[in-house]
């Protein structure tokens, strides 16, 4: 067992898992060969966020405070859309990504980091909106938004996986 003088920051994990969730939803929204915008299943759902919840008690212990609330609000966001949030509920969880992406302004994080909050803050407002509307063209702004969400996250996670190789922008 190799031992390690530095805390691992689980960022890049965190995003990854991201990604995991994302792909598949852009994949089933912008891609239907039933003609029908269909989710992944609920347990997929609620093991992703089973794990991204976890990555915030890791980003907890390594004091990361926007690390520990980000990764749980997005982790509870996950885990709930396995229980079937209604529309009331992502739009709830929408306008707190909204708030999230204000604090990571502040806070001065990377822009892609707000990019990816943005992108997060697009797909729970449109399925929130496809929930109450029922309209069926909204599988294509939460395909989009999933598939942005998916190659920025998977950008910043290798950039911060990396160590400088690919920059953090």
């Amino acid at each position: 067992m190799v031992e390690c003088q530095k805390c691992l920051d689980p960022t890049s994990f965190g995003l990854f898992l991201v990604a995991v969730v994302s792909l598949p939803l852009a994949i089933l929204q912008l891609w239907q060969p039933d003609g029908f915008a269909d989710l992944p299943s609920s347990e997929f759902f609620l093991l992703m966020g089973a794990l991204i919840v976890a990555v915030a008690m890791l980003a907890y212990r390594s004091d990361s405070n926007f690390g520990f609330v980000v990764f749980g609000l997005v982790g509870a966001a996950v885990f709930m859309t396995g229980f079937g949030m209604g529309f009331m509920e992502n739009i709830t969880f929408g306008i707190i990504f909204i708030l999230a992406i204000i604090w990571s302004i502040f806070a001065k994080t990377p822009k892609s980091l707000s990019i990816i909050l943005v992108t997060t803050a697009l797909i729970f407002l449109f399925v929130g909106m496809w929930a109450y509307d029922g309209s069926d063209w909204w599988h294509w702004l939460i395909g989009g938004a999933a598939l942005f969400n998916f190659i920025f996250s998977v950008y910043l996670a290798y950039a911060l996986a990396l160590d400088g190789k690919i920059p953090v922008v």
